[in-house]
């Protein structure tokens, strides 16, 4: 696999492979937030990261085989609102 194009990641994560990429913060800072930071968010990768040409990349919505529209994701992102959802991701021992 190739890894040599994948995007920076946050130097706050403790590495725990570089290759594929994964990593968690520090137990401390998690405490520190209400809603965690995004660059204290955890990584688990199982391949490279790919970082998206937002003019070539598309989104294929599927309505039937004549009616598939199809959206750059520079189009996506331009004109759709941006939402913000809170999520919660819990791990039971």
């Amino acid at each position: 696999m190739d890894f040599t194009s994948e995007p920076l990641h946050s130097s706050l994560l403790h590495i725990q492979e570089p290759q594929p990429f994964n990593a968690e913060p520090p137990a401390a800072s998690l405490v520190e937030f209400a809603l965690t930071p995004e660059e204290l968010v955890y990584c688990r990768n199982h391949g490279p990261v790919r970082e998206l040409d937002e003019e070539s990349y598309t989104v294929v919505v599927k309505q039937n085989s004549k009616n598939d529209v199809r959206f750059r994701l520079s189009e996506v992102k331009a004109n759709l609102p941006l939402t913000h959802v809170v999520a919660v991701l819990q791990v039971c021992m």
